[in-house]
């Protein structure tokens, strides 16, 4: 009996313990001084050449954070892991962070299916899931508490770009080469939606194996089905050896890319061969020459800090880590799971230094925005065609 009467008080005192004052020591990847973050990203794969710029953008953020005293007293430790674009690499630096490291929150998780293998178990923990490296739907839908995401949808981004091409360029015959994976059949299904509400068909189907070098069977067959645009499901090396066997066969078509391969690399890699392609963006590429006096100091300090000029990719990094930031700052001291949904929530119509589309939150809605808009590679750079839309 006294046994007992002394287990009921240990386990009354706990109970004190837990809900009295400085409680948020309790939460996980929480304590007086720090909160821990966690993020895994492609530093070794096929696409690292978004990983690695998006790892210094994180990171170069987080110093100028700490720097600046932290937030709320704590400042902030991000720990990044390498998945190679792998998602049973994922799977494992995912457990390892949620066991050894106990972060907080997984933010900027990289590539649709690589944060698709690792987000149940993020959830799974109770832990937030903030803004992975991604455009996919599942992200953000179903709705979760849970789960934030700060990129316009692939689904979305790629019914822009047809509805776009086609009312402008006259395009009538469509055909899509795609990954086939959780990121292909996202631009797969935005290309069959958007050409049945125009009450066009899809001409030609076609796909490749994620790692994929060598394209030209399935450029043969878009070719010979007829198409005027090739809609890619591709990121950059796929983009420009798909354009590639297109102008070995003497291909002369159009080309739409989503968001994904919006990067400086393609028209730099591909040169000529990718001359002419059409894209989609959320965030403009950086350029020295017609940057603000602010983006312009910006990219000064990031070349100086990593020995290479700022691309997008490390604008993205940058623009995920701060809006991270101010999250934490809406979330007020006591720090908790709820307590930083209540905190990105309360963001409303965010703008940013870099032009990125406005970003707004709600305790109904975890999409930051729906919004591109149109680019085109001309004379080995991308160019802006127009302002923000969606094809809604």
């Amino acid at each position: 009996m006294k046994t007992n009467k002394w287990v009921t008080g240990l386990l009354a005192a706990a109970v004190i313990s837990l809900n009295a004052p400085g409680a948020a020591a309790q939460v996980q990847g929480v304590t007086d001084t720090e909160v821990v973050l966690g993020s895994h990203l492609d530093l070794s794969g096929p696409i690292n050449s978004w990983g690695l710029p998006i790892k210094n953008g994180m990171e170069m953020a987080v110093e100028q954070i700490n720097a600046a005293g932290g937030i709320h007293g704590r400042k902030v430790r991000l720990i990044i892991e390498d998945s190679g674009y792998d998602p049973k690499k994922a799977v494992l630096v995912t457990q390892k962070m949620l066991a050894q490291d106990r972060i907080f929150a997984m933010v900027a998780a990289m590539g649709s299916p690589t944060a698709a293998a690792t987000m149940p178990l993020v959830l799974k923990a109770g832990l937030p899931h903030l803004f992975p490296i991604t455009p996919a739907e599942l992200f953000f839908d179903p709705f979760h508490k849970l789960k934030f995401a700060l990129f316009s949808p692939y689904y979305d981004d790629i019914r822009t770009g047809v509805k776009y091409l086609v009312q402008t360029r006259g395009k009538k015959k469509v055909g899509i080469l795609f990954q086939d994976d959780e990121f292909g059949a996202n631009i797969l299904k935005g290309v069959k939606d958007q050409l049945a509400a125009m009450n066009l068909p899809l001409v030609s189907t076609t796909s490749y194996k994620r790692g994929a070098t060598d394209f030209s069977s399935q450029i043969a067959k878009l070719k010979s089905d007829g198409v005027d645009l090739v809609v890619l499901g591709t990121i950059i090396r796929e983009t420009i050896g798909s354009m590639g066997a297109a102008r070995q066969a003497g291909w002369d078509v159009d080309f739409l890319v989503s968001q994904a391969a919006y990067a400086p690399e393609v028209p730099m890699l591909g040169k000529q061969v990718v001359e002419g392609l059409y894209g989609s963006g959320q965030t403009p590429i950086p350029d020295a020459s017609a940057a603000s006096a602010e983006v312009a100091a910006w990219m000064k300090r990031y070349e100086a800090r990593f020995g290479k000029p700022a691309n997008v990719q490390a604008v993205v990094g940058y623009v995920v880590m701060q809006t991270i930031a101010l999250g934490l700052k809406n979330a007020g001291r006591d720090l908790s799971a709820d307590s930083m949904v209540a905190g990105l929530e309360r963001i409303r119509d965010h703008r940013n230094m870099f032009g990125t589309a406005p970003l707004s939150f709600s305790a109904a809605d975890h999409l930051a925005t729906r919004q591109v808009f149109m680019a085109r590679v001309q004379n080995g750079k991308w160019t802006k065609l127009t302002d923000f839309m969606t094809y809604r």
